[in-house]
């Protein structure tokens, strides 16, 4: 009964936003960009950004949810676009308590689809016009039916985890590469023979490579240069990495121009036309150089990254103070509070629980932490914000919840290092968000309260 007073009550406040976000537009320039690529795909210019100009600078599918969506519902309906987002992250709640289910118990998997429904974040992007509710969905799925494959291996369940893990990528790029590490994992972590273990990671592949081949033709013959999902991971990379990247906000590169824009330089072989393909590649290859010859900078720059993405979730915080929302005040300073608790919370109680808390199989325990590691370390290297650790929550979420339902405060002497562990990757968190309050932050918190006292 408790639990479905909770799903209620997480459903009575999305409905509640709703009612007062029929004014509210996209704000945020890569709610635009999604919003202008769906127009030119229902208009049938293909993606584009205009009628003879294909582009390969985004990830497909939000794009193409959005054009189906308005298809059905009628041009730039970003009401049902929100309705739509909210039936997925109900969706995504089923998949999570499956998901603890089979991980560890029936309980947990409640616990833990509690959590992410009644999310403060996950509640607010379930009305902005980005990736990531769409994105979330995919990876629990992924994690699933990766699960699932650890514990029955059978052929459609191979063919099904690959093709899930495509349309993740197809979400948001930075899983298209997840393959070159989940093959050589389900050979070492499914039961059977040698030939079996292989056959079921070719099939693995094969379904990845069904749904995501048609796309990377495509780029590829667009580009005329080797383009898997999108043009952005290079540029992304390069504004990261380069001479004038913002040590404060080295998301906010891109806003650089003239000799400190992350294009400056711009060099394509003689003869060749200039595509995004190949403007990323050369973006790419810079990065690289600059890396390899800056390495001190480069790991004191990779420690801020790491910082700024498990750094405090502040987006509607700042939404508010940039005038991009207009909530009462009344609502603004305790929403941002929530906010903050609500993600000090989850993080500290799942970066404790990946220690305390972790599967009876091993096994599962690898696959819960694989999508973390590649989508953490991917943004140390590349460029972190806080918005981009939001689809780990569900993961976050389960070992909270393993930890509150299961744990027991009788460990043995020989769990000592796991507690270490435990406590140094909570005291890192901790560290990491005194030093955006009293570093980065404190200007900023001061501008909100002025703004809506």
């Amino acid at each position: 009964m408790a639990f479905v007073v909770a799903l209620a009550i997480g459903l009575l406040i999305r409905v509640a936003i709703l009612g007062n976000t029929a004014a509210l537009g996209t704000p945020i320039e890569d709610e635009q960009h999604y919003a202008h690529l769906a127009d030119n795909l229902e208009a049938g210019n293909g993606f584009a950004w205009a009628p003879g100009e294909a582009t390969s600078i985004r990830p497909p599918l939000y794009p193409a949810m959005l054009a189906a969506t308005w298809a059905v519902a009628g041009s730039r309906n970003l009401q049902v676009v929100r309705v739509a987002q909210i039936g997925l992250a109900l969706l995504t709640a089923w998949l999570v308590f499956l998901l603890g289910a089979r991980v560890y118990s029936p309980p947990v998997g409640r616990t833990a689809a509690l959590i992410f429904w009644l999310y403060p974040s996950l509640i607010f992007f379930n009305f902005l016009i980005l990736t990531e509710t769409l994105f979330t969905l995919l990876l629990v799925a992924f994690l699933l039916s990766t699960v699932m494959l650890v514990q029955t291996p059978r052929a459609p369940l191979a063919l099904a985890t690959g093709a899930v893990l495509a349309l993740a990528a197809l979400a948001r790029s930075i899983l298209w590469p997840a393959p070159l590490l989940l093959c050589p994992l389900v050979i070492a972590l499914i039961p059977g023979s040698l030939v079996r273990r292989v056959a079921l990671s070719a099939l693995v592949l094969v379904g990845y490579s069904v749904v995501m081949a048609p796309w990377a033709i495509r780029n590829t013959r667009l580009q005329g240069t080797f383009t898997v999902v999108d043009t952005m991971g290079g540029i992304n990379l390069r504004m990261g990495n380069y001479e004038f990247t913002p040590d404060d906000r080295m998301w906010d590169a891109v806003s650089l121009t003239g000799s400190k824009s992350w294009v400056h330089g711009l060099s394509i072989e003689p003869g060749m036309p200039v595509t995004e393909g190949r403007k990323e590649k050369w973006a790419q290859r810079k990065a690289i150089e600059f890396m390899v010859a800056n390495p001190t900078l480069t790991l004191r720059r990779s420690l801020i990254k790491f910082a700024d993405f498990w750094g405090l979730e502040r987006e509607f915080m700042a939404g508010v103070q940039q005038g991009m929302y207009a909530p009462p005040a009344w609502f603004s300073v305790p929403a941002s509070a929530v906010i903050l608790l609500g993600y000090v919370l989850v993080a500290v109680a799942g970066a404790a629980g990946i220690w305390l808390a972790a599967p009876a199989d091993k096994r599962l325990h690898v696959v819960l932490l694989l999508p973390l590691l590649i989508i953490m370390g991917a943004h140390t290297i590349v460029f972190g914000h806080s918005r981009y650790h939001l689809p780990l929550v569900p993961i976050l979420a389960l070992y909270g919840s393993a930890l509150v339902v299961q744990w027991s405060p009788a460990f043995r002497v020989n769990r000592r290092p796991i507690i270490l562990g435990a406590a140094a990757t909570v005291t890192i968190l901790l560290s990491v968000w005194i030093r955006q309050v009293v570093v980065t932050d404190l200007d900023r918190i001061k501008a909100l309260l002025n703004h809506v006292g």
